[in-house]
């Protein structure tokens, strides 16, 4: 066990190197790359490394060649963290514009009387009507899917398509 006057007499000195060296540590770390926006904590993590690594320190060696190496290990691995942030950042998609809100609003209210259109077919009728003009799937997918014949597929999806632009179009015309 370390005796108070040693830990008192180390703790001390710590204060010391810290007060005297940390504007080299401070330059060191800019020389090496580490920004304006994270320099005050890289310093702080120098010193962190130097606190905990106190009693491995040799007096015999110059404490800067020490507070140097353990600068230049701080500043390499705050350039790999940035590097990978940056790379993070990159694989993110950016986001489409979003529209105005009297845009978006339209949308939801065109939206609501689509539904409400649907509502009132056929559920044979609406489940083609969905799956060609909302998921997307072509007639042969369609009638895979529905176990249903092709040529029905056809007619359902004319007469969906038929019923919900003529449903649309008397809801958007003025009353």
């Amino acid at each position: 066990m370390t005796s108070p006057s040693l830990a008192r007499a180390s703790s001390d000195e710590f204060d010391l190197v810290y007060r005297r060296e940390m504007g080299f540590v401070w330059r060191v770390l800019r020389y090496h790359g580490v920004g304006p926006e994270a320099i005050e904590d890289a310093v702080q993590d120098v010193f962190m490394v130097v606190h905990r690594r106190w009693h491995a320190w040799d007096p015999q060696q110059s404490i800067r060649s020490w507070l140097f190496g353990i600068a230049r290990r701080v500043a390499a691995t705050r350039r790999r963290g940035a590097a990978r942030h940056e790379r993070k950042l990159a694989a993110i998609p950016e986001r489409a514009p979003t529209a105005a809100l009297d845009e978006q609003a339209a949308d939801r209210e065109t939206l609501r009387r689509l539904a409400d259109v649907l509502a009132q077919l056929d559920h044979k009728l609406a489940a083609v009507f969905v799956l060609s003009e909302i998921e997307g799937l072509t007639a042969p997918e369609i009638a895979e899917q529905l176990d249903a014949n092709l040529n029905t597929v056809y007619w359902r999806l004319r007469t969906a398509r038929a019923h919900v632009n003529g449903a649309m179009a008397l809801k958007e015309s003025p009353s």
